[in-house]
């Protein structure tokens, strides 16, 4: 099993094939105390809404970080978000990039093991959710075994690389089909991206008993959180400032700004569905409000140029949607986000 780290470009390996799943370095431990940390770190906070109150509810902690600047807004865009991805007729699934994994005996999947739901520790400290059932799904698509799998963490800013570099196969974290992704940036290597096996849009998470009723007008004077390079992020930058006179606080991912909602922080956060969903479901005193904003969809991510792999991908996300998707929705997500279907594919 390995833990791919930030900035370091290195994988652990160690534990035996049956520990697959197990014991990826941090675990939760790691989160809550990099939590107690947060609370010190100077936040950067979005521009001055033109319609709020002249100065922030909450002074302390507003002021930016010199020389630190956001990333700029990565909103998934309906033209990169359709029709990106080969069909698995339309040519070979069996080129360099699969011989690699079927030699090797082993899918290498980079995951989150922070996000509820999605990918998150099991009270036995197992990987679970919706993402890893998709992984042992194409894992039993490429050897014949759904645990001929090495699970490893890749942290959000490193995961383009990840594949560059060869260290995972492929990437399943509820990652968002963006054109900055698929183009790169200096930063960030292109990746490409499976069909979408997710459609998701932004929603609203408050305490219970917040008047917060969702992206409209009752956000007024309040401090929303949301992650660099979101959608959230692009919405709050624009609509939210401007006409409902929201507080924006940006924080590298969606858990900071959960961790800020606990905390008292912040009064809500802004964040897509299929997170939000299992945000509420990780913490009992938060509800969902409001309707979901815009449209956005989650892929499965391979190296630039890996269309052999992308096919193998896309026929595994075909022959989910005949019934194991909608199982593994019903396990993990129903009950928070109510009914679904697998989305239909979109091939370019």
């Amino acid at each position: 099993m390995g833990d791919v780290r930030a900035g370091s470009g290195s994988a652990l390996r160690g534990a035996a094939p049956r520990d697959r799943r197990r014991h990826l370095a941090g675990g939760w431990a790691a989160v809550w105390l990099a939590a107690a940390a947060l609370v010190a770190v100077p936040t950067v906070s979005g521009a001055a809404p033109q319609q709020a109150p002249t100065a922030p509810p909450r002074s302390a902690g507003q002021a930016g970080i010199p020389g630190q600047a956001p990333r700029q807004p990565a909103a998934a865009d309906e033209d990169c978000n359709t029709q990106v991805s080969p069909d698995p007729k339309s040519g070979s699934q069996t080129g360099a990039a699969v011989k690699k994994i079927k030699d090797r005996g082993e899918l290498i999947a980079g995951v989150a093991q922070n996000s509820n739901l999605w990918s998150h520790r099991d009270a036995e400290g197992d990987l679970a959710g919706f993402d890893i059932d998709l992984v042992e799904q194409l894992a039993d698509s490429l050897l014949g075994d759904r645990d001929a799998v090495e699970f490893r963490t890749v942290p959000i800013d490193r995961r383009q690389q990840a594949l560059a570099e060869g260290e995972v196969d492929v990437l399943v974290q509820a990652m968002p089909i963006t054109c900055r992704a698929l183009e790169g940036t200096p930063e960030e290597p292109p990746v490409d991206f499976s069909s979408p096996y997710f459609e998701t849009g932004q929603r609203v998470l408050v305490p219970k008993h917040s008047g917060i009723t969702g992206f409209d007008r009752t956000l007024k004077g309040k401090t929303v959180c949301t992650a660099y390079g979101s959608s959230g992020y692009e919405l709050l930058s624009g609509e939210g400032q401007e006409k409902y006179g929201a507080w924006m606080r940006a924080r590298p991912n969606a858990l900071d700004c959960l961790m800020l909602l606990q905390l008292s922080r912040v009064d809500a956060v802004l964040t897509d569905s299929g997170l939000a969903a299992g945000q509420a479901a990780q913490e009992d005193g938060t509800r969902l409000v409001g309707p979901q904003i815009g449209k956005d969809s989650y892929g499965i991510a391979v190296k630039d140029g890996a269309d052999d792999l992308l096919r193998v991908v896309n026929a595994t996300l075909e022959k989910a949607a005949d019934g194991a998707w909608q199982k593994s929705y019903d396990k993990w997500l129903k009950d928070w986000l109510g009914p679904a279907e697998p989305p239909a594919p979109q091939y370019g």
